[in-house]
Parts: C-alpha cells; structure tokens; sequence
C-alpha cells in the first residue's frame, strides 16, 4: 500500500491483518525487479540489477556501447533476414518481454521495443540483431 496518509494505512493494514493475517514488512526497498530508495524529496526506482541480469544473460555485459537504440536507417519489416527456428524464437520472445518491462525505468528505448515487439509472432535473424543493439 502507498498513500499520503499515514494513519488511513494503519487502519487499512490493521483491517487486513485481521481478516488474513498478514505482516508488514516495512518501507518497500526491492520489488519484481524493482530497487525502490526513499528520499526526502520522494522515491527513486532503479532497475539497475535488472538491466545488469539481462546483459549477463545475453553475454554482453562488455560489449561496445552505441548512440541509438535501434538503427533508424535500417528498415525492419516480417520478411527482413530468415525466419528463426523454434529455439531461437522462444529466446527472442523472452528477451523482448525481458526489454519491455525494462521500459519502466528507460523510456529512451520504448520506440525500439514497439517496433521489435511487432515481430515477436514470426521472428527472423534480423530482429534478434536489433535486439542485442537495444542490449548495448
């Protein structure tokens, strides 16, 4: 729970604890990938760890970075390369829905895993290009 209002929460809970028994754990700190830090100027959410798990899952944590998300020249499109077997495909669509949860804390991405999300259905050699270049 969050709100303003302290002594509403404290109610809430309490009413909750009664009915289900449940505990409070405190100020929220780390949350589905989520790192939450407390401030007096409000709260910060980070997904460093999780960025960091992607690229280790991917081999990439010391590749060479780049400027743009995806390569504006280039135009992607259901036909682009060939078609990945089914392997490959799964991989794909995992890191896909891996980068779109990313998007929480990255808008600077968001464009490119609109555009690559289109192809999760029949992915090709290309995409999964494009992807690792969101990746760096």
């Amino acid at each position: 729970m969050s709100g303003n209002d302290l002594l509403e929460i404290k109610y809430i809970t309490q009413l909750l604890d009664e009915v289900f028994k449940i505990k409070d754990l405190g100020d929220l700190k780390f949350f589905l990938g989520l790192k939450v830090a407390h401030s007096k100027q409000g709260i910060n959410i980070c997904q460093r760890k999780y960025a960091l798990d992607i690229l280790h899952d991917a081999s990439m944590l010391g590749s060479k970075p780049v400027s743009t998300p995806i390569d504006y020249v280039v135009r992607l499109h259901q036909q682009s390369g060939t078609p990945l077997d089914d392997t490959t495909t799964s991989s794909y669509c995992r890191l896909i829905g891996r980068l779109i949860y990313l998007t929480n804390t990255r808008p600077d991405i968001t464009y490119a895993m609109q555009h690559l999300s289109q192809f999760v259905a029949h992915p090709s050699s290309a995409h999964p290009q494009a992807a690792y270049r969101i990746l760096r």
